[in-house]
Order: structure tokens, then C-alpha cells, then sequence
């Protein structure tokens, strides 16, 4: 199978699968991305593509976030005909469409099969839009910038040949013909890397105090802190709890700068104006904000945590939720559509809704009051459900399947009776998923470039050379073999032709003379009733 990954941040959420796919015998694995910085994914061979046009000055609002997207879907279609020019075709695509990126990637490759990876809708209501009323939108055309902002994924729903999402909520806010067609498998977390760890340890820098597990940690992490994560009602409930658990400290992890919303007014970042609003109420000795931190750091704060908070509005949900329910940490979540379906079982005492600050002191707390005894049942509760529905081991055994369904034209149904080792009846013959060829390791060179105009200076797109000079080498050698196969054929039918011949010429005296014997002895018969004729 050759198959072509498409984000413009690879790997993204694609990391696992695609490392699966290049380590099987026979795949072929490519990658485009938008940044040209090197990433290092094992086996894959990672390209790299650039806008070929500026974005129109003064462009109507409605059409400036759409207009990136359709540059961004020019450059990566550009980049497949240089590829396809060296003799690069793939089976299958696997695209993030929010971006853009696969609006016009079936016009270079109609044959290939789409995979999309359908990550959300945006809708005015219900989800994340205005769900604050602390801070409403009042921005003209809002609602309508989203409805263009889903004009990628619309897209996508209808030209993908499977499409998939991380929740069983995120499937629920796309239209209701799409649902049916969206599969539902979560990103995947390395439950051997984010593990419970008794002897873990973190040392807040510059303060000299160092947290281990066991003691009261409170976490809170996030990408950005920011209102979208509820960044504004955790730090309003941390007087009280702080003041309720003395010996409680807080680790607090992620970037000042916001995300997914606007920087707030008259203020720097959130971080700034929520410290304005409840600094004077923390003890700075407890209460520790240390960034955003490296993956190793990251985990070993989720390794002591004691109770990890998270909110969020009605949004995707981050993965550093499942991350710490696989470290051992106590989840204490809103009460929101993406949290309450990670919850585990019987934690509904650590559960609040998003906007009641004393419903969340109350579950931090009850969460801190655990015995010993309670808290290895959850952490084993919690680790037993992420491995099994939100590991990175059967994250990529699902998307395998629907892979293979997708390529060898097999319905969900007819996979599954091959599972299960029964005969399936096929009106054509489905095509193989695996080869036998070796999997190469991909280095990055460069395509040739197309020709500069005096408008723009297109962009260098590098690629994995080796892949194509093998396709081309394979291509030989089996035409080579194909050559002698026929010259061998040809032989061996003129042998068998000649050998028939020698036969025929050798038989041919022969019959000769068994005719001239049967003739004479017919010529004697005759003589001796003529005569009996003239006795009579």
C-alpha cells in the first residue's frame, strides 16, 4: 500500500498510524506538511509544501479565513502533480480537511481512496459559540463566519471514502446524514509512556520545593490558559480550596498566550487579568505557574497529581485529560458533552457544572479526601478504562481495519467475518492490502521545480527521492522479468514444436509402407477371384 499523509503540522493526530503503516512489509509512506522545520517521523518520508499566492488585500472578512484555505489547497495540489510527474501514486490519502488541504488533492489522484479525519463542525448554538455568557461574541457576521469556516469539512463529508473522529460527542454535532458515516476512534495515548510512577518527583523551578506523588497535588494543564479550558473559573476556586487543604499545593501548566479565543481586554494574557482578579487571595508558596513544559516534565506532573481539574467548554477535547488518566491521576471534570464521556465509572462525586465555582471546591476536595486504599481503585479504574478505549495500540489497530476495509473495498461486515477466519463472497476480487516488498527507510530530497514567473517564485517542495526511484526500479525489474518470461515461454513452445515434428517426419515412411503392403495384398485378392470366376 503507498500511502499519503496531508496536515499541515504533521504528524498531528496522525503520528501513531502512520509510523504502523511504514513498519509493515511492503508500504510505501509519505507525508506533505505546511512548516518546512524538520520532523522526524520513523519510516516516513516527510515533504513539505508553501502557498504559491498571497492572500487579496482588504478581502471581505466573510472570505479571508476561507481564502487561506484555498490557497492552502492550491499548494498542496501543486505539490501532488510534481509528485505524480515521478511516477508517485498512492492508494490511499489520509487528510486533516479542516485546514483546507483536501479540496483539490482528488483532482490529481481521482482513483485514490480519501480517509478524513473529521475533527469538528462549527454550529451557533449547543457548542462553543457564546457558551460563556461572561464573554459573548458581538462580532458582525459571526454566525455566518462559522458556517464558511465548515465549508472545508462539507467538502470532505462528501468526497471521503471513510471519515473518522476522536469522541463519541464530537460525531454528535455533525450534521445527522454525516453521523452514519463517521467512525469513532479516539486519538490514542502511550499507555507505556504515561504510566503511574510512586516514586516520581517535581521540583518547581526557582522556589525549591519539590512535589512527590503522595502528597496533595492539585494539576491543572492546558495549551493555553484561557477561557475555552475554564482557566477563569479554576483560578476563582482556588482560594477556598487552598484554604480548605492546607497542605495542598497547584501546579499550573501552559502557554500566557490564548489558542482557540481573543486575548482578553486591557490585559496581557489571562493569566495576567485572572492573577489582577484572585492573586492577592493565593499563597504564591502553593500556588506554582510553571508554563508550558517539556513532554518528560509534562508527564511527571501528572504522575504526582492528586486531583487533575479539567474544564472545558463544549469543544474538542484535549489530550492531556486521557494522558493523565493514564499517569493514575484523580479527573476532576465539568460536567460538559466531551468530559462526562472519558469520566470513569462511579466518579460523579468529581464531577461539576463548568460555571459552579463552589461545586468545583467541592469536588477537588472530596477528591483529596481519598483513603490510600480508594485511590489505587481509581487509579486502576482509570488506567483499565484508557487501555481499553483510548490507547495508542488500539487506536491503531481500529484505523488499520477501517484502512484495510477502505482499500480492499470491503464493508465493515465483510472485515469482520474475515476476522473471524469465515468465507466472505466477493462480487470482485478485493485488491491486496499487504506486499511483499521490504519497507525502506525515506531520506528527504527535492522534486525539480516548476517554472518561476515574474507573479511569485513557487516554492521548493522536498520529497522523498528514494521512494520514487525505487517505484521506478520495481517497475523495471518486473518488466525485465516479464521480457524473459515471454522469451522463456517462446522457447519452450518452439522446443515443444520441433520435438512434435521430429515425431511426425519419423512416423511418415512408415505408413508408407504399410499402405503399399495393404495395396499389394488387395491387388493378390483380386487375381485369385478372377480366376475362380473364369473356372466357373
Amino acid at each position: 500500500m503507498k500511502a499519503l499523509f496531508i496536515h499541515q503540522n504533521f504528524p498531528g493526530q496522525f503520528k501513531a498510524i502512520a509510523e504502523r503503516l511504514a513498519a509493515q512489509t511492503g508500504n510505501e509512506v509519505l507525508a506533505f506538511r505546511q512548516n518546512r522545520h524538520e520532523v522526524s517521523v520513523q519510516g516516513v518520508g516527510v515533504l513539505s509544501y508553501r502557498f504559491l499566492h498571497k492572500p487579496i488585500e482588504d478581502q471581505h472578512p466573510l472570505l479571508s479565513e476561507l481564502e487561506a484555505k484555498v490557497l492552502r489547497a492550491e499548494a498542496v495540489a501543486e505539490a501532488a502533480e510534481r509528485l505524480k510527474t515521478r511516477g508517485w501514486n498512492p492508494d490511499v490519502i489520509v487528510v486533516h480537511p479542516g485546514w483546507g488541504e483536501a479540496l483539490m488533492v482528488k483532482d490529481v489522484w481521482p482513483d485514490a481512496k480519501l480517509i478524513s479525519y473529521a475533527e469538528y463542525f462549527y454550529a451557533s448554538r449547543g457548542q462553543d459559540f457564546n457558551f460563556d455568557p461572561e464573554f459573548p461574541t458581538r462580532e458582525p457576521y459571526a454566525a455566518a463566519q462559522l458556517r464558511f469556516k465548515n465549508t472545508p469539512m462539507l467538502h470532505a463529508l462528501h468526497e471521503s471514502d471513510a471519515l473518522w473522529t476522536s469522541t463519541a460527542w464530537q460525531r454528535s454535532i455533525f450534521p445527522k446524514w454525516a453521523q452514519p458515516h463517521i467512525r469513532v476512534i479516539h486519538e490514542g495515548v502511550d499507555m507505556d509512556y504515561f504510566h503511574p510512577d510512586p516514586e516520581a518527583s517535581f521540583t518547581v523551578a526557582g522556589k525549591g520545593v519539590t512535589l512527590k506523588a503522595g502528597d496533595e497535588v492539585i494539576t491543572y494543564t492546558t495549551r493555553s490558559l484561557e477561557p475555552v479550558r475554564g482557566f477563569h473559573i479554576f483560578m476563582r476556586a482556588l482560594p477556598a480550596i487552598l484554604k480548605r487543604r492546607p497542605n495542598a499545593h497547584v501546579l499550573i501548566v501552559g502557554k500566557g498566550e490564548a489558542t482557540y479565543g481573543p486575548e482578553p481586554e486591557s490585559h496581557k494574557s489571562w493569566l495576567e487579568r485572572m492573577l489582577k482578579e484572585v492573586g492577592s487571595r493565593l499563597d504564591p508558596s502553593r500556588v506554582h505557574v510553571v508554563g508550558f513544559l517539556p513532554k518528560e516534565a509534562y508527564r511527571t506532573v501528572l504522575q504526582v497529581s492528586a486531583a487533575h481539574v479539567y474544564l472545558t467548554y463544549p469543544f474538542i477535547l484535549s489530550w492531556s485529560v486521557v494522558e493523565a488518566l493514564a499517569c493514575g491521576a484523580r479527573l476532576v471534570g465539568s460536567r460538559t458533552g466531551p468530559v462526562e464521556e472519558v469520566m470513569p465509572p462511579r466518579s460523579d462525586r468529581y464531577t461539576f457544572n463548568f460555571f459552579d465555582v463552589p461545586g468545583l471546591v467541592e469536588s477537588v476536595c472530596a477528591a483529596l479526601e481519598r483513603t490510600p486504599k480508594q485511590v489505587e481503585a481509581d487509579r486502576k479504574l482509570a488506567r483499565d478504562q484508557v487501555a481499553k478505549e483510548f490507547s495508542t495500540e488500539w487506536q491503531t489497530r481500529q484505523l488499520l481495519e477501517l484502512f484495510d476495509e477502505v482499500v480492499t473495498a470491503r464493508s465493515p461486515q465483510q472485515a469482520a467475518a474475515i476476522k473471524a477466519g469465515q468465507r466472505v463472497k466477493q462480487g470482485v476480487p478485493a485488491r491486496k492490502s499487504v506486499a511483499t516488498k521490504p519497507v525502506r527507510v525515506l531520506s528527504e530530497q527535492s522534486l525539480p521545480e516548476p517554472a518561476e514567473t515574474s507573479a511569485n517564485k513557487p516554492p521548493k517542495v522536498t520529497q522523498a527521492k528514494e521512494v520514487i526511484q525505487a517505484t521506478k526500479a520495481t517497475k523495471a525489474t518486473k518488466a525485465t522479468k516479464a521480457t524473459k518470461a515471454t522469451k522463456a515461454t517462446k522457447a519452450t513452445k518452439a522446443t515443444k514444436a520441433t520435438k512434435a515434428g521430429q515425431k511426425s517426419r519419423q512416423g511418415t515412411p512408415a505408413l508408407k509402407s504399410v499402405a503399399s503392403k495393404a495395396k499389394a495384398r488387395l491387388v493378390k485378392v483380386a487375381a485369385v477371384q478372377s480366376k475362380r470366376k473364369k473356372s466357373d
